[in-house]
């Protein structure tokens, strides 16, 4: 009798797509800076202080703030992602715990 031993390898394909990466600006003075938050705990502590840091830096047009109510929701289907990124000029996102 010959026994035989089946070896799985699980390895997935992987399906990656290559995006594009904004360019980047070297001077914030005059630009709308949105925070982006995603409700987790201490995340809006560590916006609030990066936004006094960037306050004390340069001469913001002023900021915006969103929080995400949904956190179910994927990022390109959120509304407050929508809205923040079409009122910014650039944007800072954290999380929390």
């Amino acid at each position: 009798m010959v026994k035989t031993v089946t070896i799985l390898i699980p390895v997935a394909e992987l399906d990656v797509k290559e995006i594009p990466m904004n360019s980047r600006t070297n001077d914030l003075n005059g630009k709308i800076v949105g925070f982006l938050w995603n409700g987790k705990p201490n995340g809006d502590f560590l916006l609030n202080r990066i936004k006094e840091l960037l306050l004390q830096r340069f001469k913001l047009v002023r900021t915006t703030w969103e929080q995400v109510e949904a956190l179910h929701v994927l990022a390109e289907d959120a509304q407050e992602v929508k809205r923040i990124a079409d009122t910014s000029d650039i944007v800072v996102l954290a999380t929390g715990d």
